[in-house]
């Protein structure tokens, strides 16, 4: 299980590996480095990538500053892209001089590539392209970095909100080639967005990368695990 660590405050990165089975995810992670960091954990499961219910959600964990104490939200279909990286996880550390985007980008090689972006933030918050808060600046970001990447990638973001507040959510547009789509996921719950903003002086993250793994996507043997153990098919167990 890969988990890229960054700091925030020098740029400064690495990659640590777990040992599956001591780690299956991104909470038994964000558990571990709990007292040790106070960081933010964002990541997927083993089965990101897949056509399981549920495996492509992106879960967001560590100590919640609404409630003080670990917390886990998740964030529907982000983690698609996000296993593009060739990660498990992020590590989220310290706390950047001014607000910033971290653009993660892994194109045909061995590393993912990692920097901080300034923005450029109340200004973009207040208007961009005719958009305001969340929605300014992932326009924004998606217009100034888009054309890095090889495949669409996709951005996290947050609004005004998670400055003003402890309660802030992480947001994040449905992207395709032809742009972003007034489609919205969120990680709601805990007050992440407030986390990444105020205490890293993260507003967003853009990812994506080329990498490809074998995902697991037949639906024949998927039906059958299922039918053995629910005594339907994986789509109507889903459904139930």
């Amino acid at each position: 299980y890969k988990v890229l660590n960054i700091s925030a405050d020098n740029g400064f990165y690495r990659v640590d590996r777990y040992p599956v089975g001591e780690v299956l995810g991104p909470v038994d992670v964000g558990l571990k480095l709990f007292d040790k960091t106070g960081g933010l954990v964002i990541g997927a499961g083993l089965l990101a990538g897949s056509i399981i219910p549920g495996s492509n959600r992106l879960v967001f964990c560590g100590r919640s500053p609404t409630w003080g104490g670990f917390s886990v939200s998740t964030m529907g279909g982000a983690a698609l892209i996000f296993d593009n990286l060739g990660l498990n996880a992020l590590h989220i550390t310290g706390r950047h001089a001014q607000p910033a985007v971290l653009v993660l980008n892994r194109e045909h090689g061995e590393e993912v590539m990692v920097r901080l972006e300034p923005v450029p933030l109340e200004q973009v918050w207040s208007e961009y392209q005719n958009e305001v808060g969340f929605y300014a600046l992932s326009h924004w970001v998606w217009n100034h970095f888009v054309e890095e990447y090889a495949e669409t990638p996709r951005i996290l973001a947050v609004g005004p909100a998670s400055r003003a507040t402890d309660f802030g959510a992480i947001g994040s547009l449905v992207a395709r080639k032809s742009g972003l789509k007034p489609v919205d996921d969120w990680a709601g719950r805990g007050g992440f967005g407030s986390k990444l903003l105020r205490e890293h002086n993260i507003c967003a993250v853009i990812y994506g990368g080329t990498f490809v793994d074998e995902d697991f996507r037949d639906r024949k043997v998927a039906d059958l695990w299922f039918q053995k153990r629910y005594d339907m098919r994986m789509k109507v167990k889903d459904m139930e």
